[in-house]
């Protein structure tokens, strides 16, 4: 494991995960024979504008029930439940962090969503997969840890199935620099690789793919942060919440992100990429 991949793989492996999601949903007063996924979406839908934007991306993918979907950069397996929970598919989720699958794995299971569910740890430039595996490919917010995006994109190129639709939500760079940090995804530059829209774009087609659908959503990432204000001190934290997930500075990480968006620092893409 390259010295990159093994700072990401820290950066993703809090310790005890599921077990502290638990605690968080007792605490709460959340009875886990009655578990809803909206239950959930504190923790589980880690990306800007979370389950709204979940939502509007299974609006846009044109996924069937019949359809077997690989979830890259899964997480917790929030997207990859409601996914599955909306349309009937069945969806494998991956991602590199053994405590995100671990605490995925067993998230699933109190919703007794195992059989069309499924998990594993694998690296995203190397997926475990045959060619042509997936009638379709979605992928969260997780380009921003990988410098060889061109890499990622091939691989996803290489297993889904001709035709197949990959649904892609990510952040990018923008305009101006150097990026504030510490942001959601990383501590500091050594594990964020951005490129601006039009040079991801072109990785894209560069992978082998054509673009279908391309909206920059970077308006609506800077309104879900409108209210975010610099953290003094060390602010009460909910009991459910990504700080579970990347660290108790998720605050500091949020009003940096709200700098980064509202500076042109970076921009937010909603795309859908068909191999031919």
């Amino acid at each position: 494991m390259s010295k990159d991949i093994k700072d990401i793989h820290s950066y993703y492996s809090p310790n005890g995960l599921y077990n502290r999601i638990i605690e968080g949903l007792n605490e709460i007063g959340k009875d886990l024979s009655r578990l809803t996924l909206e239950d959930l979406h504190p923790v589980d839908e880690f990306h800007i504008r979370g389950t709204t934007a979940t939502n509007e991306l299974i609006q846009l993918c044109g996924f069937t029930s019949d359809m077997h979907i690989l979830d890259v950069g899964c997480g917790v397996g929030g997207s990859t439940r409601r996914l599955s929970h909306q349309l009937g598919c069945c969806v494998t989720g991956v991602d590199l962090s053994d405590e995100y699958i671990d605490a995925a794995e067993r998230l699933t299971q109190l919703f007794d969503m195992q059989e069309r569910v499924k998990f594993q740890a694998a690296n995203a430039l190397d997926l475990p997969f045959a060619d042509n595996s997936f009638d379709g490919v979605w992928s969260i917010q997780m380009n921003m840890n990988i410098e060889d995006k061109l890499a990622w994109l091939k691989e996803l190129h290489r297993v889904v199935k001709p035709k197949g639709r990959v649904v892609l939500y990510e952040v990018c760079g923008n305009k101006n620099t150097p990026v504030y940090f510490p942001v959601p995804w990383a501590q500091d530059s050594s594990i964020s690789f951005l490129l601006e829209p039009d040079f991801f774009r072109e990785v894209i087609t560069s992978a082998g793919f054509e673009i279908e659908v391309w909206n920059d959503k970077t308006n609506l990432a800077q309104q879900a942060f409108a209210h975010m204000k610099e953290p003094v001190g060390n602010p009460e934290l909910p009991e459910l919440g990504v700080h579970l997930l990347v660290g108790n500075d998720i605050l500091t990480k949020a009003y940096n992100l709200s700098r980064n968006l509202n500076e042109q620092r970076v921009s937010l893409i909603e795309s859908v990429a068909v191999k031919p």
